[in-house]
């Protein structure tokens, strides 16, 4: 029998099963394996696996993977809980540090609030008024790539389609045929509900690689602000709260036409650190 060392962790209810290589040398990853301890019921349970790795050029190297097994692209509610684990289990001189995901190099610090910020590198610009048939109606949906692929659609467009209320309507089932219309194949897309109010802005999101409602999606997030800054003409930085009960703060500056300065904000917590037995 084999033992895997990690740590369970979550961002703003987005949870994670982070494995150090530094402590399991010796382990090898497949689908097989990835949807085995992402199981919810026979396995450890999460929405997603990171992988660090040490980086001879920067703080650490990470890998992500969807429960599914797949290779996850960007994650941001997984990059600020392997930043929160680096600073808090190795020594770092400064709170900030810088690391690579996907063969970029990112960056990200602790507040002193001791919430865990991500900055991202998007330049993709959003495509509007998309036009995407469900069940035989048109719905409408704003486009852009955060480092995943998010479409962000506005609950006043669908409500009535819905005929129910933003908090309770079916996330999964609704999300689901969205992420695989034949607007966006081969690969699909995530799927984000807002619902933008003068006091608070709320959000809802279905994974692609979980297939399901997740408590809250750091990317997504992001997508989702981008939409209400350029679009809605809300003003950064914008708070999102999600369906978790957490709340994800993006601050976006436009640097030139393709180029925004972009940091995404929030809690992200060890659950609890375990050894699991295969």
């Amino acid at each position: 029998m084999s033992k895997l060392n990690f740590t369970k962790m979550n961002g703003a209810g987005n949870d994670f099963i982070l494995i150090d290589k530094t402590k399991n040398t010796k382990l090898k990853l497949s689908k097989e394996f990835i949807e085995q301890i992402c199981n919810r019921h026979k396995g450890i349970g999460a929405d997603g696996v990171l992988v660090v790795k040490p980086n001879n050029n920067y703080r650490f190297k990470l890998d992500y993977y969807n429960s599914d097994g797949s290779t996850g692209t960007l994650c941001g509610n997984g990059a600020r809980c392997a930043i929160k684990y680096i600073l808090d289990n190795y020594k770092v001189k400064k709170n900030k540090i810088k690391f690579l995901f996907n063969n970029e190099v990112y960056k990200g610090h602790v507040g002193n609030d001791e919430n865990i910020t991500f900055v991202l590198n998007v330049t993709d610009n959003v495509q509007q008024n998309l036009q995407i048939e469900i069940n035989g109606s048109i719905i409408l949906g704003d486009f852009i790539n955060t480092g995943s692929p998010h479409v962000v659609i506005n609950w006043d467009d669908i409500k009535s389609i819905i005929k129910d209320d933003f908090n309770s309507f079916n996330v999964k089932d609704f999300g689901r045929q969205i992420r695989f219309a034949k607007l966006f194949e081969p690969n699909g897309t995530n799927v984000n509900f807002i619902k933008l109010t003068k006091q608070k802005n709320y959000i809802r999101t279905y994974e692609r690689g979980v297939e399901d409602e997740t408590l809250a999606c750091g990317t997504g997030v992001v997508a989702a602000s981008i939409v209400a800054l350029e679009i809605f003409k809300r003003k950064s930085p914008i708070d999102f709260y999600t369906y978790g009960g957490d709340t994800l703060t993006v601050d976006c500056k436009k640097i030139k036409q393709k180029k925004r300065k972009i940091s995404l904000t929030g809690p992200a917590k060890i659950n609890y650190i375990g050894t699991y037995n295969y």
